[in-house]
């Protein structure tokens, strides 16, 4: 069966951090145009940038991209989370613009990627080629520093012989069976560092958004153990690297230099 995936990149102006940072220049392009491109460059299926600002929807339809605006008042209310989260907001949109159900995976990715290889994303599919998979997730090598840092969420995983993405070196599907942020590892467990972009079995999605958030995912603040915890089958793909994403000023240079066509 052939599958239709639909990415959907959430954005809004973002004044805490970097101010403005979705807009930020980068070699005479917003940075959400730039993070748009990878998308469509991964060559996955139809995308569409979900905004709240006139300005991000300007900005984007400029560069011929298609905008979805939205309002928070329209997005699920369905329990009691602490905070909205981003399945929340995508599964929102995807229920507005797909009523009828014709794209059948739904990936959510950041809108602050602006140098993400587009093979990544296209990394996401491997895993839900398996229907049993309800979400699938992205993991790579965790450095000794990483495993000391509260900061950074680890995954174990049950790999799974055969399956791989083909054109990724080293790579490997399996299934997760834990995240945390702890830096305790007292069984000595192999543990990689997660990546937090998902792509969603479409029926899972809608499942997943109206289950309770559980203790463990509200005090770890780890929107995937939501999933493990009520049972969701979650799989994830091994790259060789994490994604750079735009945190600080920094970045923005460090994205200009990674962007840079010049030499």
């Amino acid at each position: 069966m052939e599958r239709n995936p639909l990415v959907v990149i959430p954005s809004q102006v973002d004044e805490n951090g970097i101010p403005r940072k979705q807009l930020v220049d980068i070699h005479g392009t917003p940075m959400i145009v730039h993070s748009w491109n990878r998308a469509i460059e991964a060559g996955v299926g139809n995308v569409i940038v979900d905004c709240l600002d006139d300005e991000i929807a300007d900005t984007v339809a400029e560069a011929g991209g298609y905008i979805y605006k939205t309002e928070p008042d329209h997005h699920l209310k369905s329990h009691n989370y602490r905070t909205e989260s981003g399945a929340d907001r995508v599964a929102a949109t995807v229920n507005k613009f797909d009523r009828f159900y014709n794209h059948d995976i739904i990936i959510n990715l950041h809108d602050d990627l602006p140098a993400i290889d587009p093979k990544y994303i296209r990394a996401l599919l491997y895993p839900l080629a398996n229907y049993d998979v309800a979400i699938a997730t992205l993991a790579c090598p965790l450095s000794e520093e990483e495993a000391k840092d509260p900061n950074v969420v680890k995954v174990t995983v049950n790999w799974q012989e055969g399956r791989n993405v083909s054109w990724i070196k080293d790579s490997k599907i399996g299934q997760v069976l834990d995240l945390t942020r702890d830096t305790d590892n007292p069984n000595g467990e192999e543990r990689y560092r997660h990546i937090p972009i998902y792509a969603y079995q479409r029926p899972q999605l809608d499942r997943f958004v109206n289950l309770e958030p559980t203790d463990n995912e509200l005090d770890q603040r780890i929107e995937g153990k939501r999933a493990l915890e009520n049972g969701m089958r979650m799989d994830v793909a091994l790259i060789d690297q994490v994604p750079f994403n735009v945190d600080s000023e920094s970045d923005i240079e460090h994205a200009r230099e990674l962007l840079d066509k010049s030499f």
